[in-house]
């Protein structure tokens, strides 16, 4: 589990990007942990992002690991971040339920429109979190042990080696040689 330390703040992210300024902060806050933990410790795994939290906690973070954090980790952070806020500021939990907010002289987006949008950030942010995994593979073995390290405990999280995820499963009959071995009397395929 991680500290609750947040990696950018919700000024950070409303100069950033296209968040309207009146925004209030709780709103931000809970969708910026979760992107942290949901996206961001699963790319840097366990150790590595637990060293950049306790560094920020003890007001020690130093180079290379600020570099990482400032050039790379806060925008992939920053779009995660605007994957769930169209949802999160159209619906709040009120005492009478769950309420979506309608302002003066402003049109509702449909829920297809709220996940287009959504849509348009989750791309961002893959692109921005792929470049933090190749500069982390190219520099892991140098500057950041942690990630090559994530930890052996159950809840430790390995950083994840894919860069981008896919909505629509199309099979993977090469992760089961057997299969593949039945099928094709031991010739074994090229994509495997």
């Amino acid at each position: 589990m991680s500290l609750n330390i947040l990696l950018v703040s919700d000024d950070m992210i409303k100069d950033r990007t296209v968040i309207h300024g009146n925004i209030d902060p709780k709103l931000i806050y809970p969708d910026i942990k979760v992107a942290q933990d949901m996206y961001i410790m699963p790319l840097l795994g366990s150790a590595l992002y637990n060293k950049i939290q306790a560094d920020i906690s003890a007001d020690v973070l130093i180079d290379p690991y600020k570099t990482l954090l400032d050039k790379y980790i806060v925008d992939a952070l920053i779009y995660y971040t605007l994957t769930d806020l169209p949802q999160t500021l159209s619906y709040q939990f009120w005492n009478k339920g769950v309420v979506r907010k309608v302002g003066d002289n402003t049109q509702l987006p449909t829920m297809s429109e709220l996940i287009d949008v959504s849509n348009k950030y989750k791309s961002r942010a893959e692109f921005y979190a792929n470049r933090c995994r190749l500069y982390l593979r190219q520099y892991a073995a140098t500057l950041f042990p942690e990630y090559l390290n994530p930890g052996s405990g159950l809840d430790d999280m390995r950083p994840e080696h894919k860069a981008y995820s896919m909505p629509i499963y199309l099979g993977d009959d090469c992760g089961n040689y057997k299969t593949y071995e039945q099928k094709y009397q031991g010739n074994k395929p090229d994509c495997c």
